[in-house]
């Protein structure tokens, strides 16, 4: 199904979403695994050193993901952290050894398979200041200001409503609290980025490109919402998309709460 690029069907699009990563997290159980979102990351890996996979429980890492949003979250003991699109718990795990056993960790997914996984390695692991939980990430469920930091790594290109999810993440910080999002975006002229769009259908939009917004829209949004202080602290080489006027890049982005 054809989606319209500016009225996109969000319930197609949340059931998508659900399925394809359902069936990941049913289906991999490999470090080294294709991908259904942004590649492969063969050894040695481009997000995370070895250390850094050796730290989490076994099978948190997919091979998903965008960046490493933990590495410039500037993370401390004693901190609270929620993670929108925890997957199977890989980030929520980094960010739970960073903060320490005072601190805590909320990490929430839309799929239910993958909130089972990462429940089911935090039991086995005896992780016990990480909580994960079944939830849309536009509609978060935890009181304003009650977080330090938000993270996410390669999934709110997924949503149908990014501007939804950073009011959520802007209501849920605290004053002075800051973000860390690693997500894809697309570079190109205003034309080239609405004709891209006339491709986009369900299952392509899971592939993290088709519901991607180009770079200059999407950093207005966090401006919009309140954030200050945003800024590209990373990127990795940009793929073209068909028809070669549109490039989708990988970026990680941090930003504040003003105080």
């Amino acid at each position: 199904m054809t989606l319209n690029p500016t009225r996109p069907d969000k319930e197609a699009i949340r059931d998508a979403v659900t399925s394809t990563y359902g069936a990941v997290a049913r289906s991999r159980h490999r470090t080294q695994s294709e991908a259904a979102c942004c590649g492969p990351q063969e050894l040695p890996l481009l997000d995370y050193s070895t250390e850094e996979i050796a730290s989490v429980p076994p099978g948190a890492y997919l091979g998903e993901g965008s960046g490493n949003p933990v590495r410039f979250a500037g993370l401390a003991p004693g901190e609270t952290v929620v993670d929108l699109g925890a997957g199977a718990g890989m980030d929520s795990f980094l960010a739970a050894n960073r903060v320490g056993p005072a601190g805590s960790v909320y990490g929430f997914d839309l799929t239910p398979e993958m909130v089972d996984r990462a429940r089911r390695i935090a039991a086995a692991a005896g992780i016990r200041n990480v909580r994960f939980e079944l939830a849309d990430i536009e509609h978060l469920p935890l009181a304003e200001a009650s977080v330090d930091v938000a993270i996410s790594n390669c999934v709110i290109n997924l949503t149908p409503d990014k501007r939804a999810v950073y009011r959520e993440i802007f209501r849920v910080l605290r004053p002075g609290g800051r973000i860390s999002v690693a997500d894809i975006v697309l570079r190109g002229t205003p034309e080239a980025v609405a004709a891209f769009r006339t491709l986009t259908t369900t299952e392509n939009w899971c592939a993290c490109v088709a519901g991607a917004l180009r770079e200059e829209d999407y950093l207005a949004i966090l401006r919009e919402v309140g954030f200050t202080d945003v800024q590209i602290v990373a990127e990795r080489a940009g793929q073209i998309q068909p028809g070669g006027d549109v490039r989708s890049v990988a970026i990680t982005l941090t930003a504040r709460k003003p105080a």
